[in-house]
């Protein structure tokens, strides 16, 4: 159980390489084998007879978007045999709660494949910019486009926030615990975490921030 999120995202990342990065939603479900269906709710049928069903409600059904990429991910949990594990570890109830974090980790791998991540490290780092480029190369949320790049390496220390005013609005960590948490006020990032990649979300959407490396328990900070 512990190394469950890895392993399932090594599976995610296995069978996009297989569908050669395909990154629009809907295609890749064809290019999988996934039989897409419209219907008036969102859900997926893993164990369905000869080939899994995704069935999408018309606002979604054909398009690009969160809602099939977490469709998707509940099929792709199901043929990674995980799904039966952890069933059996959590109970139904609570392992249902699990399914549902896990498949929607993936939306954001699913919508920013590997050589999009790959490009943006290789020209910004893992850094404040190379999550702007990933924004703008795929039209993901702030949230996502961080979350991607933090989680992309389970062995890297990496953590990332977006503020709103002067306020934690999101956090995302991998090996690394920031000396702040959701919803602390933190009205100057830059003096709090001095070794941050720093940069302005456009309207008004606030500050991102990213971090990598070392250990922020070095660190003094008193809350505002």
């Amino acid at each position: 159980m512990e190394t469950l999120p890895q392993d399932f995202i090594d599976f995610v990342r296995a069978l996009q390489k297989h569908a050669k990065y395909e990154a629009h939603s809907y295609k890749l479900a064809k290019a999988l084998g996934m039989r897409v269906r419209l219907g008036m709710t969102n859900y997926a049928m893993p164990a369905a007879d000869d080939r899994p069903i995704i069935v999408l409600s018309p606002w979604y059904f054909g398009g690009n978007n969160d809602v099939t990429r977490h469709e998707i991910g509940h099929v792709m949990l199901y043929w990674s045999g995980l799904e039966r594990l952890i069933i059996q570890e959590h109970g139904l109830e609570e392992g249902m709660q699990v399914i549902e974090r896990l498949c929607q980790q993936a939306v954001a791998f699913l919508q920013i494949t590997q050589p999009m991540v790959d490009e943006a490290i290789s020209r910004h780092g893992v850094s404040a910019q190379a999550v702007s480029f990933l924004q703008k190369l795929t039209g993901a949320t702030p949230q996502a486009a961080m979350s991607r790049l933090i989680y992309d390496d389970p062995n890297a220390e990496r953590a990332g926030f977006i503020t709103s005013g002067n306020y934690i609005a999101q956090i995302a960590s991998c090996n690394l615990r920031l000396p702040f948490w959701l919803f602390d006020r933190v009205p100057e990032p830059h003096v709090v975490l001095p070794g941050a990649s720093l940069r302005g979300l456009p309207h008004g959407g606030g500050l991102l921030g990213m971090l990598t490396g070392g250990s922020s328990e070095r660190w003094y900070w008193e809350g505002a």
